[in-house]
């Protein structure tokens, strides 16, 4: 069984308010990890490794110099990992760090 995550460009809807959002890179992105030992300190440090490639994939870093895009940014960053948590959880595998 292939087991996989799906991080997505979920922005809260406390963005709203904000006047620009960061530019979406994709959707969605696909993690695998099925090929884990999610056991081992190494099989989830790759998860984690994978999952902050995934949501830099899904949330466009702006540029630095505009604030309210850089705020909009953390939170669509946060926003990926906690699904991606959630998602974990729900298929039992460990909760790993944010990045």
């Amino acid at each position: 069984m292939m087991k996989k995550l799906s991080i997505s460009a979920a922005i809260a809807v406390t963005l709203s308010s904000l006047a620009a959002a960061p530019a979406v890179a994709q959707d969605a992105v696909t993690v695998h990890y099925g090929d884990l030992d999610l056991t081992t300190a190494t099989g989830v440090q790759v998860l984690d490794q994978r999952l902050a490639a995934a949501v830099k994939a899904v949330c466009d870093r702006p540029d630095i110099r505009d604030l309210k895009s850089m705020v909009a940014y953390e939170q669509c960053k946060d926003s990926a990992m906690t699904s991606a948590n959630e998602q974990l959880a729900r298929q039992g595998a460990p909760v790993v760090a944010a990045n």
